[in-house]
C-alpha cells in the first residue's frame, strides 16, 4: 500500500492551521477598539479627534526667544556660575542679542545692592524685554545670522 496524497489545491492540515491562526489574529485585532465605538482611523476616539480637542502650542516669536535667552544668560552671569565667562557664540546669541545682554547686565549691576540678587534679576529682565522689543519691532533683523 502506498502513501495517499491529497490532490493539488486541496486544503491540508498546515493550510488549515494557518487559516485558524489568521482568524485568531483578526479576532484579537478587532477586540482592540474602544467598546461601543466604530473602529478605524475616522472614529470619534481616534487620533484626529484627540488632536482637534487640544490646540497646538503657539510658536515662539523671535522677540520672545530673545527675551528668554538674554534673561537666562543674565541670571547665570549675575549668579557667578561657571558660564559667566562664555562668549556670545558659546551662549548661542547673535551679536545684537549679546549687546542687549551687555546692557541688561549693566542695568542690573547699577541697581544691585550688595547681596540682593532679586533686584538685579528684575532690572536685567526689564532691560532684556525693552532691548528685545526694540530689536524685533519690525520682525527679524537683517544683516546676517549673527547680527
Amino acid at each position: 500500500m502506498g502513501v495517499v496524497r491529497a490532490p493539488r489545491g486541496a486544503p491540508t492540515k498546515r493550510t488549515a492551521r494557518a487559516s485558524a491562526a489568521l482568524a485568531l489574529c483578526a479576532a484579537v485585532l478587532a477586540s482592540c477598539t474602544t467598546p461601543g465605538s466604530p473602529a478605524g482611523p475616522g472614529s470619534p476616539t481616534g487620533p484626529a479627534a484627540r488632536s482637534a480637542a487640544a490646540p497646538a502650542p503657539a510658536p515662539t516669536t523671535p522677540r520672545e526667544l530673545c527675551v528668554h535667552l538674554v534673561s537666562y544668560w543674565a541670571a547665570r552671569i549675575l549668579d557667578g556660575g561657571p558660564h559667566a565667562h562664555f562668549d556670545y557664540q558659546e551662549m548661542g546669541l547673535s551679536g545684537g542679542q549679546y549687546e542687549i545682554l551687555r546692557a541688561a547686565l549693566a542695568a542690573a549691576r547699577a541697581v544691585r545692592p550688595p547681596g540682593d540678587t532679586a533686584a538685579a534679576h528684575l532690572a536685567a529682565g526689564e532691560q532684556a524685554r525693552r532691548g528685545c522689543a526694540d530689536r524685533y519691532r519690525h520682525g527679524t533683523p537683517s544683516g546676517g545670522p549673527w547680527q
